[in-house]
């Protein structure tokens, strides 16, 4: 299954959830697992996503920090 993150093509397992697709895009991109809170995930219509929902239910996710 793919998923885009940022413009990035993701290749997930079957099953896998929004976690799994941030866990891939962050070490591929060479930045701390620790980042994994700080993000805000929306999908293309601007709603936010929950780390938990299922990855198959969407094609392209975005990700922006969260305001403190």
């Amino acid at each position: 299954m793919k998923l885009k993150v940022n413009r990035t093509t993701i290749e997930l397992f079957e099953g896998a959830e929004i976690r799994h697709a941030l866990v891939t895009y962050l070490t591929r991109r060479r930045m701390s697992l620790k980042f994994l809170e700080q993000l805000e995930v929306r999908d293309v219509w601007g709603h936010e996503v929950d780390l938990d929902a299922p990855a198959s239910a969407f094609t392209q996710i975005r990700l922006t920090f969260k305001e403190q």
